[in-house]
């Protein structure tokens, strides 16, 4: 899938069905209003995160893509354990990626809306479990079959490795996967190993107040920086709660350019070095590439 020129928010949620307080169909006006921000600050692509398990709705996507001009790409995929249907243990990997297939290549039911990524898949905090292994490996067939990329919710940032090593042991080019959430990694040694895999790496809860906050935040992008691993490294800001909309009296996106930019300014982060971030890195993730299947694809559970 083609990124409209500009700039792209790489986790986010349109719609989302977790808690009372996530963002719904029924904040669609405060939607275009933040939306309409971030249009402002040069973004035109945002990736809607949200899969079957969690409330995504291509109705409420296609309104918000028509009333804002934004290009929203949808996903495809299974979240965690606990909300994934008992009766996915009844049909096979295979079952599975089919249906991720058609939702890339043909559309989501009959909305006539098309998934542009597969994400965000998740492992629980103690897991991975058996629905989440089917379901990734389902994702993983899909992924080679379409070359779309992946993207991740490592819990607490613990995951990042395993999933990173998963997906690649599963013939998932690198520069295809995404692991969110690094926001959590406070250890420097296992975030230098992350990015030594080759992976793309989402630094994507900017402006919450989980883990250590946005100066946190900041100082990472310099110690990335002087790793050497800009070019890896994605920014967004995982707004899912209506009360974190700008339009509502949260931050909203205009915080990621009115606040946290600076911050990076502030630290030697150049305009070229955030547009690479914002811009370059993920047109690279969404590249048109053929993958091609080793016969080396490890059959292990986990790497």
């Amino acid at each position: 899938m083609a990124l409209n020129d500009g700039l792209t928010l790489m986790h986010e949620h349109m719609s989302i069905a977790l808690s009372p307080e996530d963002v719904g169909t029924e904040a669609f006006d405060l939607q275009c209003r933040d939306l309409e921000d971030a249009y402002r600050y040069g973004v035109r692509n945002v990736v809607d995160l949200t899969n079957q398990t969690m409330g995504r709705s291509p109705e409420h996507v296609r309104r918000l893509t028509e009333a804002t001009g934004m290009n929203i790409i949808m996903c495809t995929g299974y979240y965690f354990e606990e909300l994934i249907d008992p009766a996915v243990m009844d049909r096979t990997p295979e079952d599975i990626a089919e249906e991720a297939v058609r939702e890339l290549t043909e559309g989501i039911a009959d909305s006539g809306m098309k998934a542009g990524i597969i994400g965000e898949i998740a492992w629980s905090l103690d897991g991975p479990y058996e629905k989440e292994l089917k379901t990734w490996e389902g994702m993983c067939i899909a992924a080679r079959r379409t070359g779309a990329a992946v993207s991740t919710h490592s819990s607490r940032g613990i995951q990042q490795i395993p999933q990173a090593e998963y997906l690649k042991a599963r013939g998932i080019p690198p520069e295809k996967i995404v692991i969110g959430h690094s926001d959590f990694c406070k250890d420097d040694e296992r975030l230098k190993k992350l990015f030594r895999t080759g992976v793309f790496v989402g630094l994507d809860m900017i402006g919450k107040d989980y883990g250590e906050g946005d100066e946190f935040r900041a100082d990472r992008v310099r110690k990335i920086k002087e790793w050497g691993f800009l070019d890896r490294l994605l920014l967004s800001m995982d707004i899912c709660r209506t009360k974190d909309l700008r339009s509502a009296g949260g931050y909203g996106y205009a915080h990621l350019f009115e606040k946290f930019i600076p911050m990076l300014e502030r630290r030697g982060i150049t305009e070229g070095e955030i547009e690479l971030m914002l811009k370059n890195n993920p047109e690279k993730v969404f590249e048109s590439k053929r993958i091609s299947v080793s016969s080396a694809i490890s059959n292990s559970i986990l790497p």
